[in-house]
């Protein structure tokens, strides 16, 4: 007889996000026919880098503290894709839902069980003295200072380009101010790179005019290269891929589009030693490929590479009438404007996207996607303006 196979036991949880997150787990791993962690493990060959063990695939639903949210999105597209009737796309949309209402949960209860990671002097906070009064505590932390270095500004470059008027395609008018905003915060005193090493496309021509900008800025980058597109994003109706589309672009013509594919063929070949690539479309995550299929993410084999979509691969993104920025783009240069409050002093890649994501939750908007091989998340993006404010609140520290 085959060996009893034993049932994952699920953590003692209060009632909350975090438990509802735990059972949520529990029970997709039901749906799919409760396939070991080994399993579970071996399916993320090559999709995590590196490779979870199948004891961290146990801890995930057996821990008390909130799971890696990579892990658990990957987790969550294997069970996903072996469960029937479910449909993959709509679970990693309810489970970013679930976790982020998690970690906003361990935000405003800095003594609930840490995330995982943490570092041990976050997992509880220190009791206040009796004579210290609230307004002299400081606020949890919600991330700690990983030390990483700026990026060099003469090392880098950075290309925005999108379409704000189309021809044959409903024109999107807030794409040219956040196109413009985006540019000046981050080439600004507190952003991470240098305007004299940046282009800007508005309305570009062609499909040449892009990728010669995006070649030339490749080829140059040494230590970072930072690529965003705004405008409309289109789908390949035989290859199922991303299109870029354009100002002549239309529908039932892909080749008058430039297909995403180019651009991660230049990412291949660039010296940069840190990529990132953020897309303001519709389908964006499409970008990152499917992580449910026999072959590797298309994102994956490219080290040091992190992708920010501002949606999924099958939901469209948002660009309310009469708003002055698109939906994800206006949140994104509102935290690197403002800033985090009790955020380290420099704001990560991993820390805006945690912030994107806590933000689109409250506002039912679609969910912000995130992709990276290697430590590339941990890419300081701004300094953050509310952070010396906060120092000199709470003085001695």
């Amino acid at each position: 007889m085959g060996a009893v196979r034993r049932h994952l036991a699920r953590p003692e949880l209060s009632e909350g996000a975090r438990k509802d997150l735990s059972d949520a787990l529990h029970d997709l791993l039901q749906r799919a026919g409760r396939p070991s962690t080994r399993d579970i493990a071996a399916a993320l060959k090559g999709v995590l880098d590196p490779p979870p063990s199948h004891t961290r695939i146990h801890d995930l639903f057996t821990h008390r503290r909130l799971p890696n949210w990579q892990l658990t999105m990957c987790v969550v597209e294997v069970l996903a894709c072996r469960a029937r009737g479910l449909d993959e796309a709509d679970e990693c949309d309810r489970f970013h839902r679930l976790w982020a209402l998690a970690d906003e949960e361990l935000v405003l209860d800095p003594l609930a069980p840490g995330s995982e990671g943490a570092a041990p002097e976050q997992a509880a906070a220190p009791e206040p003295s009796p004579q210290d009064t609230p307004s002299k505590i400081p606020p949890p932390a919600r991330v700690a200072t990983h030390g990483s270095v700026m990026p060099d500004p003469d090392r880098s470059r950075a290309v925005f380009f999108g379409v704000r008027d189309y021809a044959h395609l409903p024109d999107l008018p807030a794409v040219s101010t956040g196109l413009h905003d985006l540019a000046s915060v981050l080439e600004g005193p507190s952003g991470a790179f240098n305007a004299e090493h940046s282009q800007l496309l508005v309305n570009p021509s062609s499909a040449i005019e892009i990728m010669d900008a995006v070649t030339t800025a490749s080829s140059e980058a040494e230590d970072t290269l930072l690529l965003y597109f705004s405008g409309h994003g289109l789908i390949d109706s035989e290859n199922g891929e991303l299109s870029l589309a354009l100002p002549d672009s239309r529908y039932d013509a892909p080749y008058t589009s430039l297909q995403y594919h180019w651009i991660r063929r230049t990412l291949l070949q660039s010296n940069a030693q840190r990529k990132l690539v953020i897309l303001d479309c519709c389908y964006s995550g499409r970008a990152a490929g499917l992580m449910g299929s026999a072959e590797p993410l298309p994102l994956m084999d490219i080290e040091g590479t992190v992708l920010i979509s501002a949606t999924s691969a099958t939901r469209a993104a948002l660009a309310p009438v009469g708003e002055p920025y698109t939906a994800f783009t206006g949140e994104l240069i509102d935290i690197l404007r403002h800033g985090v409050p009790g955020g380290p002093e420099v704001l990560d890649v991993e820390l805006v996207f945690r912030e994107l994501r806590q933000r689109t939750v409250a506002k039912n908007h679609p969910l912000p996607q995130m992709q990276q091989r290697g430590s590339v998340g941990r890419l300081p993006l701004a300094r953050n303006r509310q952070y010396r404010q906060e120092t000199l609140e709470y003085p001695g520290q």
